[in-house]
């Protein structure tokens, strides 16, 4: 016959039971807590990283299609003969200095080419190509394409990949709007997906993050090999149409974490194309993993130790049962260690007291353990939550500021001067004010950047954005509208005479201002108010830009006002 468990057996068992099921209970309760937060924050990053590469897209295209744009409206293009030498040194200039730019040339009325970089192409003609044909009428931003007439004149890239362009292109046209011309112009495909690499290099080196491009039918565009195995059945991506994607999918065999985010076409042609950010689900885990790896380990530690303490309580136990019911309602009560016999009757009922006692401190210890971890866990939740809106704050700033001056962007001036509308409309006439616009470019800049070099340029649209900042209102809003041109919005004047007074007190401080690097410079300023039959920001921006060569034309260093 066997024989029950003793009374200290049974109650090593029990205590040691109990202590080890309340461990495994909060330690996998507080380690699910942790492992999907870690798993979010992963998600986080790879969804940042899709918008970061799209916004960097979206700006950088829009920046090359006005830079087509205002080489189009150039005087030497506009009055001059296109096949001149002038034209050529412009064109390599440009080349030059956006060394995205594989081609760019002036095609005649008819199509043939009359002048281009390094002479390429002079001679052909481009009637049917794409560009041409849509450049003739608007300014064009084409897809991506492989080179056709290029292909035998550019050399062939190192890793044996295709040549592809993407092209921009903007009519030429005489002062009687008659077309002469088109500017057009062949990007690089890899300066874009050099782009899209320096995103993920820059903010994530070392995590396994990376991009891919698709067109508007899902379809891989970079990276090239991804695109070969698609097209040779080897991989099928998930079609992405039914709006932004965030989760978990399977490219080429191996399961990754996956973010899109279109591209917000800021250009005059909306390309379609898709941002996928994606993670090895294996190295997205890998904090997950190594989280669960220490609560297993800190787990066997505290199971040890309490075993321990609970074969140390058993082997103190003597005490009644009913005194050991008392005492153990007591703890869960009160939450403290309560008085236990001073002089127990006998040496075992000593032994209980005693391991009472200890197991009650145990316990409690135990649990005031457990609480100050979860205390600490929150903790660093909140850390990560604040890096997490630190660095969305970072790149709100990037996609808003202008990195040479500081001054606000195209984009962020777009987006005040559509409030300024909407407020005018909606308060306009009872109040009796308007918002106006300048336009404000540095006359002879291209001397300046001939004469001194670009970082001198460079230096001078720094010092004239701290001037501008210096001369206009609190509450106007100064911009970089593009190379040497800068912009202000002018909310709540009075009137027209408001508005030339803002723009004399800018066209004189900068013209008394010393530049250490050139010496004096000065700037024509083109001024025109918001009218109500404006149905968007362009009429009052035309007339701006319109008042702004008008002041060029005069002999600059001038303001000039147009009004409808």
């Amino acid at each position: 016959m066997r024989l029950p468990l003793s009374l200290r057996g049974q109650l090593s068992l029990v205590l040691g039971t109990l202590a080890l099921a309340i461990l495994a209970l909060v330690g996998g309760y507080l380690g699910t807590l942790a492992t999907d937060e870690l798993y979010a924050a992963q998600k986080a990053a790879v969804r940042a990283t899709a918008q970061s590469a799209a916004e960097l897209l979206a700006t950088e295209l829009r920046d090359r299609e006005r830079e087509i744009e205002l080489l189009s409206l150039a005087p030497h293009l506009v009055d001059g003969p296109l096949d001149s030498a002038r034209v050529r040194g412009s064109l390599d200039r440009r080349a030059e200095l956006h060394g995205e730019f594989a081609w760019l040339g002036i095609a005649d009325a008819e199509g043939q080419v009359v002048q281009a970089t390094s002479g390429m192409l002079v001679g052909r003609s481009v009637a049917q190509r794409e560009w041409f044909v849509a450049g003739r009428e608007r300014t064009y931003v084409g897809d991506v394409h492989e080179a056709k007439l290029l292909a035998t004149l550019l050399p062939a890239q190192p890793n044996g990949e295709p040549t592809r362009f993407i092209d921009f292109a903007a009519p030429v046209r005489d002062a009687e709007g008659r077309l002469r011309g088109v500017v057009g112009a062949h990007a690089h495909w890899r300066w874009i997906t050099g782009l899209v690499e320096g995103v993920t290099r820059r903010q994530h080196p070392d995590s396994g993050i990376d991009a891919l491009i698709l067109d508007r039918q899902g379809r891989v565009l970079y990276p090239e090999a991804l695109k070969a195995e698609q097209a040779a059945g080897a991989a099928v991506l998930p079609r992405l149409a039914n709006g932004r994607f965030e989760g978990e999918l399977v490219f080429d065999g191996r399961t990754y974490l996956a973010a899109e985010a279109a591209l917000q076409a800021r250009t005059s042609a909306e390309l379609g194309w898709r941002i996928v950010a994606r993670q090895p689900l294996d190295e997205a885990l890998r904090p997950v993993r190594d989280l669960r790896r220490e609560l297993v380990l800190l787990g066997a530690l505290a199971a040890a130790a309490l075993t321990l303490a609970a074969l140390l309580l058993a082997r103190r136990i003597s005490r009644p049962v009913e005194h050991l019911a008392r005492i153990a309602e007591r703890v869960e009560a009160e939450r403290r260690i309560p008085d236990f016999p001073a002089k127990p009757a006998a040496q075992e009922l000593g032994r209980l007291s005693d391991a009472m006692r200890s197991m009650a401190r145990s316990l409690l210890s135990t649990e005031q353990e457990l609480q100050q971890a979860n205390t600490t866990l929150e903790s660093q939740v909140q850390q990560r939550t604040a890096e997490l809106q630190a660095a969305n704050a970072a790149l709100e700033h990037l996609a808003t500021r202008d990195p040479l001056t500081g001054l606000h962007n195209r984009r962020s001036l777009d987006a005040r001067l559509a409030e300024a509308q909407a407020l005018d409309h909606r308060y306009g006439r009872q109040s009796g004010r308007v918002h106006g616009l300048m336009l404000i470019d540095v006359d002879h800049f291209k001397r300046i950047n001939d004469h001194f070099g670009h970082p001198a340029g460079d230096a001078v649209l720094r010092q004239l954005a701290q001037l501008l900042q210096g001369s206009v209102r609190v509450t106007d809003t100064a911009a970089r509208f593009g190379g040497e041109e800068f912009a202000v919005l002018l909310p709540e004047l009075a009137g027209a005479p408001e508005a030339v007074m803002a723009a004399e007190k800018v066209r004189t401080a900068v013209e008394q201002a010393s530049f250490p690097e050139v010496g004096s410079i000065t700037v024509s300023i083109g001024v025109s108010l918001a009218s109500p039959e404006d149905a968007d920001v362009r009429p009052l921006i035309d007339r701006a830009d319109a008042a702004l060569y008008e002041a060029k034309r005069g002999g600059r260093n001038a303001v000039v006002l147009r009004t409808l």
